[in-house]
């Protein structure tokens, strides 16, 4: 009997610190990690170091910024879907993830259902533009000529999520854009300041500057409604395309098989950090980053829409 006892007690130590770690009580009890799929430097990037520093100070814990950029953010995803599912792997999701990747992409290293969202931070807004001095000053102007001569207006574009909403106003329109990929922001606002292209589907957060500078000219925002920081630019919705929307959503996920307990634990400090005045103040340094704030479950319906509506546009 003693030896049974003895061997019943081996066996149950190592269950004990598991078993322990896995109750919400006591989370979090050891350092967070931050992956976030893309370079430093960018808006992301920032946001996520402040949530983190606003996460340590709360929980009294590590929080620890890994950028893991590459291959369209499959690499960082990947990275932190392959972490144990306990709670302390949190990455930074953008449309690629959850909903671009899976449509374009026929293999992934990773599967969508495995992400499972805990805060939808912000909605940046994508924006049409045209060079300061274009013969373009409304939506409209542009639509008429390419009905006029489809095929004839070029358009820049970088990434998938703005070739899916020039896909989707075009065909909203009845018309036919020349589309013209770029790598990024940078040549393609080049491009469209010294008229090599037409017009282009943009960040408002990075073109406001040259808007604001007369170097860039905005046609029309993606957003639901009109913004303060431009309010005399029209939506694309209100320019003849009710229901019509582009955002670059930008928010946090962790590993869909974490405890829900935990799951919900996590989303409640998250809470609490963006909501924290310290933190508002770095948002408000990126113009045209809208902040959401929702949680988990609402946030998993915004995607499931997006993911609809990028899906009919993605077939064709």
């Amino acid at each position: 009997m003693k030896k049974f006892l003895l061997a019943a007690l081996l066996l149950a130590a190592p269950l004990a610190p598991a078993a322990h770690a896995q109750s919400a009580d006591n989370y979090p009890a050891k350092a967070m990690r931050f992956i976030v799929p893309l370079g430093p430097g960018s808006g992301a990037d920032a946001h996520t170091r402040a949530l983190a520093d606003g996460f340590q100070r709360l929980t009294g814990q590590p929080a620890v910024v890994e950028n893991r950029p590459g291959a369209d953010l499959i690499l960082g995803t990947t990275t932190a879907l392959n972490a144990p599912a306990d709670g302390y792997t949190l990455m930074l999701i953008t449309p690629s993830a959850p909903v671009i990747n899976p449509l374009v992409l026929k293999k992934l290293p990773y599967k969508p259902e495995d992400i499972r969202p805990v805060l939808h931070l912000s909605n940046n807004v994508g924006t049409l533009v045209t060079a300061g001095d274009s013969r373009f000053n409304s939506l409209q102007d542009v639509l008429d000529e390419a009905r006029k001569a489809p095929g004839t207006i070029s358009i820049g574009l970088y990434g998938n999520t703005y070739r899916l909403g020039a896909r989707t106003l075009a065909k909203a329109a009845g018309i036919q854009f020349n589309d013209i990929p770029y790598k990024g922001f940078g040549p393609t606002v080049t491009d469209v300041i010294g008229s090599t292209v037409d017009v282009a589907l943009v960040d408002l957060g990075g073109a406001l500057p040259l808007i604001e500078s007369g170097k860039l000219k905005a046609l029309a925002v993606g957003s639901d409604k009109r913004l303060d920081i431009v309010p005399n630019i029209p939506t694309i919705a209100e320019s003849g395309f009710p229901g019509y929307s582009l955002y670059i959503f930008v928010g946090y996920a962790i590993h869909a098989d974490t405890p829900e307990p935990i799951a919900l634990k996590l989303e409640d400090l998250l809470q609490q950090v963006a909501q924290e005045q310290s933190f508002q103040d770095v948002l408000a340094k990126h113009a045209g980053t809208l902040f959401v704030g929702s949680r988990g479950k609402p946030f998993a319906e915004f995607i499931g829409n997006e993911y609809k509506k990028a899906k009919e546009v993605a077939s064709e």
